[in-house]
Parts: C-alpha cells; structure tokens; sequence
C-alpha cells in the first residue's frame, strides 16, 4: 500500500480521504495510517483498514479466532453479520470444517469478505459479484481493496491492457488484468489461497442445476422478493442507510420488496446527472410519495451545481483523479455523477438495484446462442479494438469457460456478468466514489442462482421483471422510457427543473 500512500504525499492528498473504506491484508509490514485499524496479526499475516470499513473477528464454533470479517453480510435466516464477531458453525478441529465454512461463506448475502487464516489452511473468500472489491499480488503476499494498495512501488505499465489508453478511451480492465502486470483481480466465486495465491472455483458446485424448477414463475418470483426483502430489510435495521429511487424496473423491485421497512432509511433520493436521469427524479419523486416518504425525499442536482459554478473545474479536475487513484487508474465516468457521489450525505451505505438487471438477461443476444464474439463484446475491455479484443482475449476466455461445470455451461453469459464483468464495474469502480458507500441486496448467490434458473428467453421478454413486480405489489407507476414519450410528464419535469 506503499505506492497508494506515495501517490497522495506527491500529490499533496489526504491518504484517509483519497482510500477511504480500502483495506490491505499482507505477510509484510504495513505503514501505521492515522485513522486506520490494524489488528493483532495472526499466524503472520498483517491487516490494516479504513475504519469507516467494518472488521469483526472469526470464530470457529468453539470461540477460536481463525480470522476476520470485513463488511456487512445477512445469512440464509436474515441474520445480520458485521456488528460483532462472527461465528462459524464448524470447529477447527471438525474433518469437514472447510466444506461446512465454505457453504456458510457462500450463502450469505451483501458486500464482504472473510479472510480465514488457520494452521490448516489459510484461505479468502468473496461476495458473490466480488462488490466488495480484492486484487491480489503474489510477488509482494498481498491481497487489498485496489491496485495501489496491492503495491509497495509505483505502478509497472501492463501491456495487456494499458492504463494510459484506458484512461483516455475508456472500456475497462478485465480477464483479472489491472493497471499493473503483477496485480490481477480475483474471480467471484473463487476462494484464493493465501498460500499459493492461486484461485479456487468453489460455486458452483458440479451438482448445482441450472434448470428451471417445476414452479411457476410467480411462485419463483414470490421467493426471489422474498429474500430480497429480507436481505433489504436487515440492512436498513443494522446500519445508516439512504436508498436511491429511479424510474427504473430494478429499482422498484428493491424498494418493493422492503417497503415495510423504508421508513428506517435516512434518505431516500434521486439524482440529476444527465438528461435522462432528470425523468428517474421526477419518477423517484411519485414513488416516494406513494411509499410514504416524500418528507424523507430529495433530489441532488448536479448539472446545476456544475453549471452554477459550485464545482469547477479545479474541483472537478480533483475529483477525477482521485477517482483515478482509488480505482487503480479506471476510467472516471462524467463530471456530473462524480458529483452526485460528493455531495450525498454520510452514511453507512447506498442501496442500489445493480444485478437485478439479470431479470431481464441483460447479457443476451437475441438469438440465445453461445457466440465468444459476443462474450467479449459484452466485457467491454479496453486498450484494443473489438477485432483486436476477441484475436488477443478469446482463449482465455474459453479457458474460463471450461472451469465452469458442465450444468452451468448453458447459462455462460449469465455467468461471465458475474464473475468477469461485475468484479470490474461494481467493485472495482463504486470504490471510486469517496463519499458513497454502495451496496447491493441482491448480491446473494440464491438470488442470482434462481434468476439464472430461468429461460434467458423468458426474462428478456419481461416476464420475470412482471412477475417480479406482481410479488413485491409494485404499483403502476410510470418507468423512465414510457415517461419520455408522453407530453404531460415532460412538461412536468420541465417544472421540476425550471
């Protein structure tokens, strides 16, 4: 974490500002940060954190410290996991208690990570998107939040995907690739030794069916919001939380399924970051009022605070670059949403409806059949051309492929969202927002696992969203889209923002 401290003294930054909610895990000692923690190590092995990052320590079933918890979790009960230490229901001493952690780690729901470290294994395990973002680098035995805080010296060029051309035509880094040669980021659903640094597919498992169950979809969606719900609702019971509302279908299942407990959160709000999203506000405004929470509500408005001059362009120049730096050099997204990020409130986290949009097989081609053009498409990587990409890329991407059990081969695309695309776009670029802890309820392996069960043909037509929707009694408000067209709600966010 040597070059992520180094960065902010050359660049005169405050360190506890720029890598907020970041953490560092190594075998090498690790600079004392004022405002940070840092444990007693064990077994050799060294963690320091933002505090702002919760950490609880691991028991095993007879009260044995085997390691840390970072994060926030809700177990297959609704448990919350986060506020205190966490217990595992398997002793140490239990011949199958890596097979029995294993499945209690992979069923929990939310943004963490669980560094088990025992002198009969030493191991990390995932959310299940990898929204709580780890790279990892071998030559230094270091596992951290971000690519500069996996490195002691300053960033080699990775000529697999150069940052520079990142940076400057965007696209984004991928196949485990960073902004440097020797840091790659994990795979979700793989656990990563910490001895030999080498990944681990641990779900899913070569029993686990990826055919649609007898149920109807209604009872299937009935389950799926169910959890949903459940997962939501913890969240807003156990830490400080503002919840965004759009015109969006993935938004407005999440709210649904928790509305019996919105009230708990500190904020709901919209954001105006874009044309389009000046739609999502005067929608999220008749969803909160129809929830019950328009005194709770608010619109933060971007544009205008740009336009206004209350960001310039020294401000905004500086919020780029420390998006930059958090991220390992991704590419920053427009002025505009890096200052809805700036502007939020404190708060433990943001809910967001991010993965939902596997309801509607967002990955999908319409003709539902395996292209590996369109897998690398679909990655979005930067540094090369489309041409260039699938030439350079497309056999590692078929060796991923052969990783996964036979049964999950049908739902491929389903797949490589959430262990290829997602680590990239969700964990390791919602760390860039400073001031905006996100975090997603529906990151749950049952969850996606019960999305991916369902014909991709089905949910591109809807049909699950619709049911989806029926089961969380979603009322008919209108989505930004319809909202476009019509000429009365137009003129009404014209007001809005007049």
């Amino acid at each position: 974490m040597l070059a992520a401290k180094q960065v902010c003294e050359n660049r005169n930054l405050a360190f506890q500002d720029v890598f907020s909610r970041q953490y560092c895990l190594s075998k090498r000692s690790l600079p004392q940060i004022e405002g940070w923690e840092s444990p007693k190590p064990l077994l050799g092995w060294r963690l320091t954190h933002c505090a702002k990052l919760c950490r609880c320590d691991l028991l095993d079933k007879c009260g044995e410290h085997i390691g840390w918890f970072l994060g926030s979790a809700v177990d297959q009960n609704g448990n919350f996991l986060g506020k205190s230490e966490v217990n595992l229901t398997a002793a140490l001493s239990d011949p199958d208690f890596w097979s029995i952690a294993e499945k209690e780690i992979s069923d929990l729901a939310g943004r963490y990570l669980v560094f088990v470290i025992t002198d009969k294994g030493q191991r990390a395990y995932f959310d299940p998107v990898t929204d709580l973002p780890a790279v990892f680098n071998r030559m230094e035995q270091t596992v951290a939040s971000s690519p500069l805080m996996a490195l002691s010296s300053p960033i080699r060029a990775n000529h697999r995907i150069n940052h520079n051309q990142v940076l400057k035509k965007g696209g984004n880094y991928g196949v485990q690739q960073t902004c440097d040669p020797d840091v790659l980021r994990v795979l979700s659903n793989h656990y990563l030794d910490l001895e030999t640094f080498s990944l681990h597919r641990h779900w899913p498992s070569d029993h686990e069916s990826f055919e649609a169950p007898e149920d109807s979809l209604d009872a299937i969606a009935q389950k799926m919001v169910a959890r949903l719900g459940q997962v939501t609702s913890a969240l807003l019971n156990n830490r400080t939380c503002m919840i965004a509302l759009s015109g969006g279908m993935d938004s407005r299942t999440l709210v649904y399924s928790a509305k019996e407990d919105l009230h708990l959160a500190k904020l709901t709000y919209s954001h105006r970051a874009t044309w389009i999203s000046q739609y999502d506000c005067y929608i999220g405004q008749l969803v909160a009022t129809e929830l019950g929470l328009a005194k709770n509500f608010q619109i933060f408005d971007a544009l205008k605070q740009i336009k206004e001059g209350i960001y310039d362009n020294a401000d905004l120049r500086r919020l780029r670059w420390e998006f930059c730096y958090r991220t390992g050099y991704q590419n920053a997204p427009k002025n505009a949403v890096l200052v809805v990020a700036d502007i939020l409130p404190d708060t433990d986290y943001v809910l967001r409806g991010n993965i939902l949009d596997m309801a509607r097989a967002n990955q999908w081609p319409r003709g539902f059949k395996f292209d590996l053009n369109h897998g690398i498409s679909k990655l979005v990587l930067g540094g090369r051309t489309a041409e260039e990409n699938l030439a350079y890329w497309g056999p590692e991407y078929l060796n991923w492929m052969d990783t996964l059990p036979k049964s999950a081969q049908p739902r491929i695309y389903d797949l490589a969202f959430v262990e290829q695309l997602l680590p990239n776009t969700l964990g390791g670029r919602l760390i860039g927002y400073g001031n905006a802890n996100y975090i997603n309820p529906f990151n749950d392996r049952y969850l996606i696992h019960s999305c991916m069960q369902i014909d991709p043909a089905k949910r591109k037509s809807g049909l699950l969203n619709s049911a989806l929707h029926r089961a969380c009694s979603a009322t008919d408000l209108p989505m930004t889209r319809s909202a476009m067209s019509d000429d009365k709600t137009k003129a009404e966010v014209e007001k809005l923002f007049a």
